[in-house]
């Protein structure tokens, strides 16, 4: 948990520390939300058949353009995992926290973009049919990492910005604290959101 609080704070230090830069080129700060569609890796073969879920993820983001083609985005989200397990459904909310660095391939109206890097996500529920985990007697990591690519479409409508995304999450880090037990929670997301720019 510390660790990985650690590295949310350096990777949001680095790019705090140049946003005096960036507002040179432009600096733009939204919400967004969309669907997540989970599914569990490395499932014991034991636990049964398992079913993908989806669900929902919302939250904000900062994106540091700090170069004519080159950004920064840095988020704050909130998901929902979902899956079953013989008919039983796991549900596991974070609070994620994406950094990534992206290339702009066009400027103008359109600007279609592709990203890479990486999420940090910590807890911040868990249930087995509307039973906490803790008292199922399931153990979960509190933290856990993935790594994020994807790709979008923003619209530049003046200073106001419009866009839309496709991103794969692939987990680094296992779900369940268990020796021997190595599940991992990978992700498509869809997301649309809104901002305003600032800067030039």
């Amino acid at each position: 948990m510390k660790r990985a609080v650690l590295g949310a704070a350096v990777v949001l230090g680095l790019v705090l520390a140049g946003v005096s830069d960036a507002q040179a080129q432009g600096l733009h700060l939204g919400i967004q939300g969309g669907y997540n569609y989970a599914q569990l890796s490395d499932v014991p073969s034991d636990i049964g058949e398992i079913g993908d879920k989806g669900s929902f993820v919302v939250g904000a983001y900062v994106d540091i353009q700090f170069h004519k083609l080159l950004f920064i985005g840095v988020e704050g989200n909130y998901v929902e995992y979902k899956s079953e397990a013989d008919g039983d459904v796991f549900k596991q909310g974070q609070i994620q926290i994406p950094a990534y660095l992206g290339v702009r391939l066009a400027n103008g109206l359109l600007q279609p973009n592709l990203y890479a890097g990486a999420a940090a996500s910590f807890e911040a529920s868990c249930d087995i049919e509307s039973v906490s985990c803790e008292d199922a007697d399931v153990s979960t990591k509190s933290a856990i990492w993935s790594a994020v690519f994807g790709g979008g479409l923003d619209v530049a409508l003046g200073f106001i910005r419009l866009n839309g995304d496709v991103r794969y999450n692939l987990g680094l880090s296992k779900v369940v604290d268990e020796e021997g037990v190595d599940t991992k929670w990978n992700s498509w997301m869809f997301l649309v959101g809104a901002g305003i720019g600032l800067g030039n």
